[in-house]
């Protein structure tokens, strides 16, 4: 279909556009598909954009300039444009061939500025001889996660610098993951990184080692815990699966300021969950109760979702 990129259209707009012959809508096909539905605020989200090209000639596509212009437009639910977090083109100088298909991926969060929760619409398209091949529309929904847990912490090398850490914990699709947020004192996000599948029976844990980078260790699936690291900066260091001794696993900070998990026995892959895991998980679960602050945890919605 072929219509004009301001989304609200007229009706006289809309019936003029019924008028144009099918072979002109079929020039150029784009389809855009995101991996969910709903995400974290500052979660990475891909958008997959596909790019058919039935036009008989060269596309010679450019975001900014060029007579085919490539382009991607977020919208707040309620008409609202979100602007690009820079002027960097999306692509540049690509040619797609007679018949070619291409597929490009780009994250929109870091991409656009979003910055609260909400509804968010997505299309793309493809400006060429003054008529827009538009992608069918796409919907994100930005939700908060619920946040358990906090560290901030200076580095070395700047006395003054300082990050903060969020954990939090958010379902989807049935399966509850672990995230981290990182932060500083002017709410600049470095990142918000989805560590994986979290079981919450044993407390996560959370520790700043002499370097200033950041170490979680939590709970997974098949009775395993992962440890993780990540610079103040988002950028994640190695990501470790243990089997604890008797189940259990805890970071240690040693003398020279190094974080490691001495209860655990590193495994090259996550432990798979067997039927003795499960009855073990259930055990847990029921001399946890539902007391206490790790019972709240176990219970509470997400009041954001």
């Amino acid at each position: 279909m072929i219509i004009n990129r301001q989304w609200k259209m007229g009706l006289g707009a809309v019936i003029g556009l019924m008028a144009v012959p099918a072979w002109v809508a079929a020039q150029v096909a784009i389809t855009l598909t995101l991996p969910f539905a709903k995400a974290l605020l500052y979660e990475d989200v891909i958008a997959t954009v596909v790019i058919h090209n039935n036009s008989g000639q060269v596309l010679s596509m450019d975001s900014n300039r060029g007579p085919v212009r490539f382009w991607l437009d977020v919208e707040r639910d309620g008409s609202r444009i979100i602007p690009r977090r820079d002027d960097a083109p999306l692509v540049s100088d690509v040619e797609i061939m007679p018949g070619e298909v291409r597929t490009f991926g780009f994250n929109v969060p870091r991409l656009y500025a979003i910055r609260s929760q909400g509804l968010y619409k997505m299309r793309a398209g493809v400006e060429m001889n003054g008529a827009h091949y538009v992608s069918p529309e796409a919907t994100l929904e930005v939700v908060g996660g619920f946040e358990f847990q906090r560290l901030t912490a200076g580095f070395p090398g700047d006395t003054h610098a300082m990050r903060t850490y969020i954990l939090s914990y958010f379902q989807r699709d049935g399966v509850e993951n672990i995230y981290l947020r990182i932060e500083d004192a002017d709410k600049t996000v470095y990142g918000m990184f989805n560590l994986g599948r979290v079981v919450r029976i044993r407390p996560t844990e959370i520790k700043v080692d002499e370097a200033g980078n950041v170490h979680v260790l939590f709970q997974t699936m098949g009775m395993g815990f992962v440890h993780t690291a990540f610079t103040p900066f988002g950028v994640q260091l190695f990501a470790k699966t243990y089997i604890g001794t008797r189940g259990r696993a805890s970071l240690a900070q040693q003398p020279n300021g190094q974080i490691t998990v001495p209860e655990g026995i590193e495994t090259a892959s996550p432990a798979a969950t067997t039927a003795e895991d499960k009855a073990a998980l259930d055990k847990a679960k029921k001399k946890i109760g539902t007391g206490g602050m790790l019972g709240q945890f176990m219970q509470s919605p997400d009041k954001n979702q």
